[in-house]
């Protein structure tokens, strides 16, 4: 793999499409089974809902809304960023020579590392 990385033609390229609804759908799934959310919601969310509190259900609802909007904003942020990076890379050729070079000795090294690694 580290040495088809290295050694692709441009020519070989497959660019897959996705649509937005796709995207969005597996997104959604993989957040809800993940189970470090999951954790994260039953473990650090009670204690900011005050015990006996009559509104425990909109706390614990405004919460949640307040975590999706906090994370919508920086998926936002990074999606925006890396399409941004992703077209500049996309029309220098030079620096997608670089970046799979780059890419490929980190697989090789890697690998070598992996292969000496004593249990």
């Amino acid at each position: 793999m580290a040495i088809q990385t290295t050694n692709h033609n441009e020519a070989e390229r497959v660019k897959a499409k996705a649509t937005l609804t796709s995207l969005l759908t597996k997104g959604f799934i993989t957040t809800l089974t993940n189970p470090k959310v999951l954790l994260f919601f039953i473990s650090f969310f009670p204690q900011f809902v005050a015990p006996g509190s009559e509104h425990q259900t909109a706390s614990f609802l405004l919460l949640g809304m307040t975590y999706a909007l906090i994370a919508f904003m920086t998926d936002l942020t990074f999606a925006v960023l890396a399409g941004s990076a992703a077209g500049t890379v996309s029309q220098n050729r030079r620096l997608q020579k670089i970046l799979d070079r780059i890419v490929g000795v980190t697989f090789i090294g890697l690998g070598l590392r992996l292969a000496f690694t004593r249990r």
